[in-house]
């Protein structure tokens, strides 16, 4: 009887451990601690074809301020984050050169409008327009 209940236990904290999402509250500390560059947009692998200078990307300060490249053009703006792990983009602007190979960077400066929460987790920063994922950021190499 004692070998089962040790079984059931193990079984239990194994199942605890598998079923964890390993999902953290987004701090400024976390989001401050790297660059990070766009690797999913809008539940797609983000692909550098659709941008026209590089994979977007974005830096946070610990001020509340974000700045990064989308693509093509510069841009820059301040955010807020809530303890609920709300997030609000604002005063959101960016450069205007015209880069024929650009698609993409209206969608990505959409999608940061747009996104209402965040999250991070395996050392990934999602941003999400209520439950659904609509950028992903990895860690830039730069």
């Amino acid at each position: 009887m004692k070998k089962l209940a040790t079984s059931t236990t193990i079984i239990a904290f194994i199942f605890t451990l598998i079923s964890c999402k390993c999902t953290e509250k987004a701090s400024v500390d976390v989001l401050t601690a790297n660059a990070w560059e766009l690797s999913m947009l809008n539940g797609k692998a983000a692909d550098t074809a659709d941008f026209g200078r590089g994979m977007p990307t974005v830096t946070f300060t610990s001020e509340n301020k974000m700045n990064g490249n989308a693509g093509c053009n510069g841009y820059g703006g301040e955010y807020q984050i809530g303890e609920d792990g709300s997030f609000k983009a604002d005063k959101v602007f960016a450069t205007k050169m015209y880069c024929a190979d650009a698609q993409g960077e209206s969608e990505f400066l959409k999608a940061l409008n747009d996104a209402n929460r965040i999250k991070t987790q395996k050392g990934k920063v999602i941003l999400l327009n209520g439950d659904k994922e609509v950028m992903v950021f990895i860690p830039s190499a730069k």
